[in-house]
């Protein structure tokens, strides 16, 4: 998996794609939050959990069902003001969709692991794809700081920040040309 950190880089490259004027700040943080909890399935490793299991890491909350749910989830709980203009709320879905499902597809680039479960609980397969740019992130902040560390912080700086600048100016300027001038 990336790290965190390049997860949560990723979802913040999103948030100018929000179909409204601002609450920029709360968009911003579950953006990145969306990004990043994916991972919250590490803990079923502290129960007994299997790697390979539905529930286990890269598993149900890595595939494609969980993120429209989530999204859906973070939609209404954080933007029901919303969801009598259906364009506009589903669109906030697709966005938070978007954030959430990016986990995923980029720890199917990594070179570790077992693959993802994009399509849990339909199939168990675990899915890579066959360009795996991104070296896998050891869990542990500490590892971070060590030579290896280090190393895989400048491919995640140069493949997921190159793509995080590029996603942010695209999102930024279709914003500009659209959303904006609604007003």
């Amino acid at each position: 998996m990336p790290t965190i950190l390049g997860h949560a880089l990723f979802g913040l490259s999103l948030t100018p794609l929000r179909p409204f004027r601002g609450e920029i700040l709360k968009t911003m943080l579950l953006a990145m939050m969306c990004a990043m909890i994916p991972d919250i399935d590490v803990i079923g490793f502290s129960f007994g959990i299997k790697y390979g299991s539905m529930w286990g890491h890269r598993g149900f909350t890595h595939s494609i069902l969980f993120a429209i749910l989530f999204a859906w989830l973070i939609a209404w709980v954080f933007y029901r003001d919303y969801k009598n203009d259906r364009a506009v709320f589903i669109f906030i879905i697709y966005m938070f969709f978007m954030c959430t499902m990016s986990h995923g597809v980029f720890d199917a680039m990594t070179d570790g692991g077992k693959g993802v479960g994009f399509f849990i609980p339909f199939s168990n397969e675990r899915i890579f794809f066959n360009y795996r740019p991104i070296p896998v992130s050891p869990f542990g902040f500490d590892v971070l700081l060590t030579e290896a560390g280090w190393y895989i912080l400048k491919a995640e700086l140069i493949f997921i920040g190159g793509i995080s600048i590029f996603t942010g100016l695209a999102s930024w300027l279709w914003r500009s040309r659209s959303i904006d001038h609604l007003e």
